[in-house]
């Protein structure tokens, strides 16, 4: 990619989604003039951001250290996962902390850019962001602010640490089914060879993995519950900020009507204080006449 097509695209991304298309067909004819045919050709193609995916691109723009940080915490995150599940929980309560945000700070830049945000903003961003943070060949649009559409929020097997192709099962021992009976059926074997004593140890040793897994599914599953917690408490801080738009604007609203009350009053005054002059100066002009 030229230096020219790479800027082109920067300033693109940048552009609010009012303007993007006309700002899309110069920057197309532009690359055109330059030689870059093709390239031309391909942002031309390019579709209008929706207000949401907007934001979420001048996250970068704004703060890239924050989104490196960010992007940083969720790879952290899923490799320590993978080593030890129980540190789910905590895990996911950091990239919720860094999420959020990340999420405020979008919002932020949709409202002074004058768009209304809407209850599910701020659930349409925080997934996006996240989808992007976790995919590797999305991570450096999301980076440079170059997303070019909406994501729907990864799958837990994702944040803890599996590719989105290989889905993660949680089964006694944190292995796969398939060794997990191997395993199971090898030590029946020795458990009928071996004395009572060592039977023991490997039935409480068996117990222990057992109950070392239920441990792991249960800080998944409080890892999974304090999600759908974070993501009912956005829609909720939406909802209340749409709340107070409204009420802003119902005062702004009444505030306005009051002003065009006291206008019209006083015209009313205006208007008999003239139809009282004009009738006095019809009555003089009158009098006159007859004198």
């Amino acid at each position: 990619m030229t230096s020219d097509v790479d800027r082109a695209l920067d300033e693109l991304y940048g552009v609010p989604p009012k303007e993007f298309s006309a700002a899309r067909n110069v920057k197309a004819a532009a690359l055109k003039a330059a030689g870059h045919v093709k390239e031309a050709q391909a942002v031309r193609q390019l579709g209008k951001p929706s207000p949401f995916l907007w934001a979420t691109n001048q996250l970068a723009r704004q703060g890239p250290e924050r989104v490196a940080h960010f992007v940083d915490v969720v790879h952290r995150v899923r490799q320590s996962q993978l080593r030890d599940p129980r540190t789910a929980a905590e895990g996911m309560k950091t990239i919720r902390a860094e999420l959020h945000a990340l999420t405020n700070r979008a919002v932020e830049a949709l409202t002074k850019a004058g768009y209304r945000v809407s209850p599910s903003a701020s659930l349409r961003i925080s997934n996006t962001v996240l989808a992007a943070s976790v995919d590797e060949g999305l991570v450096n649009a999301l980076r440079q602010g170059r997303l070019a559409t909406e994501l729907p929020a990864p799958g837990f097997e994702v944040l803890a640490g599996a590719e989105p192709e290989r889905r993660l099962h949680l089964v006694p021992g944190g292995r796969s089914a398939a060794p997990q009976r191997a395993l199971t059926d090898t030590r029946s074997d020795r458990t009928a060879k071996r004395d009572p004593a060592e039977a023991k140890r490997d039935q409480a040793e068996t117990n222990r993995e057992h109950a070392e897994a239920r441990r792991a599914q249960a800080e998944v599953q409080r890892a999974q519950e304090q999600t759908e917690r974070e993501r009912l408490a956005l829609e909720l801080e939406a909802l209340r900020r749409e709340a107070e738009q409204r009420r802003a604007a119902a005062k702004r609203a009444a505030q306005e009507v009051r002003g065009l009350e006291r206008q019209l009053a006083e015209a009313r005054r205006a208007l008999r204080v003239a139809e009282r002059e004009a009738t006095g100066a019809a009555d003089r002009a009158r009098r006159r006449t007859h004198s």
